[in-house]
């Protein structure tokens, strides 16, 4: 028997983790284990209380992507017991552990040698294909399958011998969406990845994230993007006679803007070298040390080419929108990486390592020199991009473009609600957003690709989303289902994710104490005791 409880990214985006317990192999583990992340009262707590199972009874964590909701806490559950693998694409692990070495210096929660002493087990070594089989135990079998959130990203499935009484049937699954992207086989219109994967048709259970599960998205359009980039850049340097600055998140939404920079410059559609004043050399500065060391893994995994020959990653599609061979493209990230300076005709693209000597005077120096600054972080809350943005918020003739979320209380999200300064705010984060909105979140659970689905109907858990998120996409979910379009996915019913048991054979919620955890007998019994003591 196959049983799952959702711990974490029950009520919002954060905490992503799921613990799975196959009780025939006695095996327990988990699919992602991150850190909660918004207020600072409800997220110390959450990050800091006990783990509801015993960390070194688990023997496996299966990693969707990177990002620190999803991996955070791995180095805590390794400081309380946790002697198992990590299993994860090559790019994750090697970018978790960039994120999980910075996170160590300001969290509190784990040191560096928690960090260090993850045991990774990389999914996609030698001649890798996605859906390689992987064993975790006697009829219990994980595979991986490509995601277009971010770099490496996954979604998972785990499959068992499924049970009822003595006899064991065929193999069911269940599928992990991670955080799912944007991109579509028809329109891959962000920069850098592939499109998503789908769940298998097959599958009996799909956990999906809802984190746009109500909204849909106001751009799909790579071309609107790039020019709107151009347009502000432009209009910023050459006829404001300013400079632009470009908070952004170090892990893939920096890698996406210099991708689309050098799209920028060569694409016809932009006619940016003709508008640009003649002899005019634009110089554009990445200043992220964090960036610099992710820029190093993009320039090794994005062009990585499976066993078939085929791109594990990189959207063809890049190459020629911005006239780039794969070799070109590898090797601007890795230039980056070691402080070179590229050049495209009339550009420059650099980047800036650690500060030294006096901090002002260095970015002073930086920002003289400049044109275009990309910084983190993101929200300019941190980093470069708050030292930068106090030098260039009172200037009207200069740009700051915001590329993703801004969090409420962040200085990001006082630019874009208007505060006194006197820089111009364009807001691009609509363009840039990762996730996928309610339309591909839909089509994820539903295209079949022309594979005959379950007749059954498959069981469609919803997690990882704002509550009022979670309820609309499970009402457009059921909307969609009623509407039994030819080929398309059946689906028997839609569940909110919550912390309760859930027998994945029988196909319900586990209701007997069997079901519950030594730690959580152990809870009940001093439950129990307390309530006889004041009886």
């Amino acid at each position: 028997m196959l049983k799952v409880k959702f711990i974490g990214a029950i009520q919002g985006v954060t905490g992503s983790c799921s613990w799975l317990w196959h009780t025939g192999s006695d095996t327990q583990f988990l699919v992602d284990c991150g850190i909660f992340q918004g207020g600072p009262h409800h997220v110390e707590w959450s990050n800091r209380k006990p783990f509801p199972f015993d960390p070194s009874e688990i023997q496996y964590v299966l990693l969707t992507h990177a990002h620190l909701d999803h991996c955070g806490l791995i180095p805590r559950l390794v400081a309380e017991g946790f002697k198992g693998w990590v299993y994860c694409t090559q790019a994750t692990r090697d970018v978790a552990r960039e994120l999980l070495a910075d996170a160590a210096k300001i969290s509190g929660l784990y040191t560096q040698d928690d960090v260090d002493s993850i045991h990774w087990h990389t999914v996609d070594d030698g001649q890798f294909s996605w859906g390689r089989k992987l064993t975790l135990g006697d009829d219990l079998i994980a595979t991986f399958n490509r995601g277009s959130h971010v770099l490496g990203g996954c979604s998972i499935s785990v499959s068992w011998a499924k049970s009822t009484g003595d006899k064991p049937e065929d193999f069911a699954s269940i599928h992990f969406s991670g955080d799912l992207g944007c991109q579509t086989d028809e329109n891959p219109y962000l920069p850098l990845l592939k499109p998503d994967h789908s769940p298998y048709p097959n599958a009996e259970y799909i956990v999906t994230e809802a984190t746009y599960g109500d909204r849909l998205r106001e751009s799909k359009c790579w071309k609107t993007r790039t020019s709107l980039l151009s347009d502000t850049i432009l209009w910023t340097v050459a006829e404001k006679g300013g400079k632009v600055l470009i908070p952004t998140f170090a892990f893939h939404r920096m890698q996406e803007l210099i991708a689309d920079i050098r799209t920028v410059v060569v694409s016809d559609e932009n006619d940016f070298r003709r508008k640009l004043a003649v002899g005019k050399q634009l110089t554009i500065l990445c200043h992220s040390p964090l960036s610099n060391r992710l820029n190093g893994v993009y320039g090794e995994q994005l062009v990585k080419v499976l066993a078939n020959g085929k791109y594990q990653y990189l959207n063809k599609e890049l190459a020629g929108r911005a006239q780039w061979s794969a070799s070109e493209i590898a090797a601007l990230y890795t230039s980056l990486n070691h402080g070179r300076t590229v050049s495209y005709g009339p550009i420059t693209i650099s980047s800036v390592g650690p500060k030294k000597g006096k901090a002002a005077e260095s970015f002073g120096q930086h920002l003289e020199k400049s044109d275009v600054i990309l910084a983190s972080s993101g929200m300019c809350d941190q980093g470069p991009s708050s030292e930068y943005l106090k030098m260039l918020r009172d200037n009207p003739r200069n740009t700051i473009i915001l590329t993703g979320f801004q969090a409420r209380g962040s200085a990001g999200r006082t630019l874009l609600e208007g505060s006194d300064q006197g820089a111009e705010v364009v807001d691009l984060s609509s363009h840039y957003s990762g996730h996928g909105d309610q339309q591909k979140l839909l089509d994820n659970i539903f295209e079949l690709g022309g594979y005959k689905g379950r007749q059954e109907g498959t069981i469609v858990f919803i997690n990882h989303g704002e509550p009022g998120s979670k309820e609309t996409f499970r009402a457009k979910i059921m909307e969609r289902n009623r509407e039994e379009r030819p080929g398309q996915r059946k689906v028997a019913k839609a569940l909110i994710a919550n912390d309760d048991w859930f027998d994945l054979d029988a196909g319900d919620y586990a209701k007997d104490t069997e079901s519950l955890t030594k730690q959580e007998l152990q809870e009940e019994i001093e439950r129990l005791q307390k309530l006889l003591q004041t009886a």
